[in-house]
């Protein structure tokens, strides 16, 4: 063990209730699709709310794409809770329709048919819309169906306050939050490979997805297209990753590195998005030509975050104020859960963040910035073969070794969480994970490329069948009038604050996008 994990947990043991109010929430995105489990064309439900204004059910880069947000919660039960609350209320709003409960997505048809997320007729909303619209032009709207899910995780005021005082550190709280927040990210990054290995679940994808595109994947007489080893294919590059942020250099080496970065890439011209214009004809295609057009164009496996006040942008919330919390967003749907994320893999991801907070994180180098993308791609590629080898410092070494002595780091870290809890949920999650490395058919990938068996070698008819049965067991147990009603005042406020945005005065589109880029 590393001697500044050590250190840490020697004192946390001492006294682990300032870890006592660790918040965490979820955000869920599953695209709606119709009784035949293609794309859904209706609009948003006006019975879900304001995507622009509802605090919890909104929607992502498609009309059909809907995200379900919980709010901050002191406990994975009530997190959890919440989800299963408003995943009650949508399904008794949707009709026929079905939640795909897949990370890769349903039959989707040409691009043109995948309906852009729609926010009203306020700047804020015409803008939400044109960056979509802005997405799709650069890397096709198909990329951007595809859904995961993002955990939340923040640590209580006391927890740093205690540290600070224990490592001697005599500056401001929030410049040290964000030094070792940033610590989190790097060693997050530095150790995801395990991630994909344990919760990807992506490990095939209908071939309607990728037609006509170059992918390397093996085929099946169904035309399902698969790698037999592999996790995750929503975080391969088939996925989420993307050729014109290859080159893209964000540091996250200090948080103004990092903001300094994503600002200049927001302000650097692209000369292929220069190319497909700002306007064409006097229509807006884009925010602008830039190598980012906002801050979550740059994608992640994990993100710093600081809640943004009206107008402000996430790099400015964040260099005015630090780190609050850190958005982890390497995992995907699980398709045997109804929720998404079982009880044990949320347990496993504070164990996991917890740990990458309290040990050494060394600055990156560009030698080790350039390993990572190699070792992620060939865990979402190969992950379950037993001869995989991950490159390290030290030359290559087996994902089983480098593997099993990250295990052992965070067995103590969870029995830490377990006294702090008072429970022993971390040290079942940590023994599951344990197993599922010595019996990788455990995995979820395992579980769906074995699964796809039973539906002819057919993704798509896999995939179905988990969306049909999902709806159904959702629809078995109807919220309580009282919840139900609750919901449903959240989203007619919702529908009100939209409308009433939308009366008020509106300055022209051009000078809205200017004042909101102003530095």
């Amino acid at each position: 063990m590393h001697a500044e994990l050590a250190r840490a947990l020697a004192w946390l043991g001492e006294d682990p209730t300032c870890l006592q109010g660790m918040r965490r929430g979820l955000e869920k995105e599953a695209l709606r699709v119709q009784e035949d489990g293609w794309l859904s064309q209706l609009p948003h439900p006006a019975a879900l709310g304001s995507t622009l204004t509802h605090p919890h059910i909104t929607t992502d880069y498609s009309e059909a794409l809907i995200e379900l947000i919980t709010p901050p919660c002191d406990s994975i039960a009530g997190a959890l809770g919440w989800l299963d609350d408003l995943h009650r209320y949508v399904y008794a709003h949707i009709g026929s329709e079905r939640l795909w409960v897949n990370s890769m997505p349903c039959k989707l048809g040409p691009d043109q048919n995948i309906p852009l997320a729609q926010y009203g007729t306020s700047n804020i909303g015409r803008m939400k819309t044109l960056y979509r619209h802005g997405l799709g032009l650069r890397y096709g709207r198909r990329m951007q169906t595809i859904a995961g899910i993002h955990y939340n995780l923040s640590f209580p005021e006391p927890f740093w306050r205690a540290w600070q005082e224990q490592v001697g550190d005599a500056g401001p709280l929030s410049v040290f939050i964000s030094e070792r927040s940033m610590g989190l990210v790097r060693n997050f990054q530095r150790n995801s490979w395990l991630l994909l290995f344990l919760l990807g679940a992506s490990p095939a994808v209908c071939g309607s997805f990728l037609e006509g595109r170059e992918h390397g994947l093996q085929r099946l007489p169904s035309g399902t297209l698969y790698m037999p080893d592999a996790t995750s294919l929503r975080m391969s590059s088939l996925g989420y990753q993307n050729d014109a942020q290859s080159d893209l250099k964000v540091s996250c080496n200090t948080l103004d590195e990092y903001v300094t970065d994503l600002d200049r890439a927001i302000r650097t011209p692209f000369a292929p998005y220069e190319a497909i214009g700002v306007k064409r004809d006097g229509v807006y295609q884009q925010i602008n030509a830039n190598i980012l057009q906002i801050e979550n164009e740059y994608y992640g496996l994990i993100r710093p975050k600081r809640t943004t006040r009206p107008q402000e942008r996430p790099t400015q919330a964040l260099r005015r104020r630090g780190v609050e919390y850190v958005e982890l967003r390497c995992v995907d749907l699980d398709p045997f859960e109804p929720l998404g994320i079982s009880r044990d893999s949320a347990h496993f991801l504070e164990v996991f963040a917890l740990h990458c907070l309290l040990s050494d994180s060394p600055a990156f180098d560009e030698v080790e910035v350039a390993r990572l993308p190699r070792n992620q791609q060939a865990m979402v590629n190969a992950g379950r073969d037993p001869g995989l080898a991950l490159e390290t410092a030290d030359g290559p070494q087996a994902f089983r070794d480098l593997a099993a002595r990250l295990m052992a780091e965070l067995l103590p870290v969870a029995e830490l969480l377990d006294a702090v809890h008072v429970t022993q949920a971390y040290s079942s999650a940590l023994a599951l994970q344990i197993q599922k490395l010595q019996k990788p058919e455990m995995t979820g990938s395992a579980m769906v490329l074995r699964s796809l068996r039973d539906y002819r070698g057919c993704f798509f008819e896999f995939a179905q069948s988990c969306a049909d049965r999902t709806r159904a067991a959702f629809l078995e147990r109807p919220l309580p009038d009282v919840r139900h009603d609750q919901l449903m005042d959240m989203a007619r406020q919702s529908l009100r604050d939209q409308q009433r945005l939308e009366a008020e005065p509106q300055e022209p589109f051009a000078q809205f996008l200017a004042d909101y880029f102003r530095p």
